[in-house]
């Protein structure tokens, strides 16, 4: 019995020797999350709301809708606060990246920059900006990744500044 044991032994730290000797630079690991969707998304209005849950902006969601195919996000800023184009500029590529990403239905993204008024139904627009479903390879590199986000997102898509954003918002 303690010879099998002992053969055991001697034959499991043999294999566990060669083993560390095999190179591992052929092999690619890569970290999948643990929670990653495992396919798109199909968005609706039902799972709109959750799918905006996880994502994160430089200045308040005011109103989603969904119209399939088509999705418009609305950003609500107050008079007093300092806005930045670039915040903008960032906040518009993250979201279209993340909703060309994680969706299988967005076709079309409407993106505007509102300023609330303190009397209800009065809001004015300061930043609009459009991304159609032709355009959802442009969103193929995360945020992080890319190097002029204000360049690109100016360069690349429909952008429309109203002049008052100039005037009274922007620093």
């Amino acid at each position: 019995m303690p010879r099998r044991l002992f053969a055991a032994i001697a034959v499991s730290a043999f294999l566990a020797l060669m083993l560390s000797l095999v190179p591992n630079t052929g092999w690619k690991r890569t970290d999948v999350p643990t929670f990653q969707a495992s396919r798109p998304i199909h968005l609706s209005e039902q799972n709109a709301l959750d799918l905006f849950t996880s994502m994160t902006t430089h200045y308040n969601i005011k109103r989603i809708k969904w119209d399939n195919p088509s999705l418009y996000v609305d950003l609500a800023v107050k008079p007093s606060d300092n806005v930045e184009l670039s915040h903008v500029y960032q906040d518009f590529y993250s979201l279209t990246h993340e909703l060309f990403t994680l969706t299988d239905n967005v076709k079309q993204v409407y993106f505007r920059v509102l300023e609330e008024r303190d009397t209800p139904k009065e809001s004015r627009l300061l930043v609009a900006i459009e991304s159609n479903g032709t355009d959802a390879d442009a969103f193929d590199k995360p945020l992080e990744t890319q190097m002029d986000v204000e360049q690109y997102v100016r360069d690349s898509f429909p952008v429309r500044i109203d002049p008052y954003f100039y005037e009274r918002i922007s620093p």
